[in-house]
């Protein structure tokens, strides 16, 4: 996360190398949206047989 142009930036790196750049306008904004981000997402169930 940085300040760039008193815009703040989050980038993240996804799994298959590629860099997805978010944009917020408050740091309040860009830590929340890190915070949700950051957190794996659920693996759908397998039904059982």
């Amino acid at each position: 996360m940085s300040k760039e142009a008193d815009i703040w930036v989050l980038r993240l790196h996804t799994h298959s190398g590629k860099v997805q750049e978010y944009r917020c306008s408050t740091e309040g904004q860009a830590r929340q949206f890190a915070l949700v981000l950051s957190v794996p997402a659920e693996q759908p169930s397998q039904p059982s047989a």
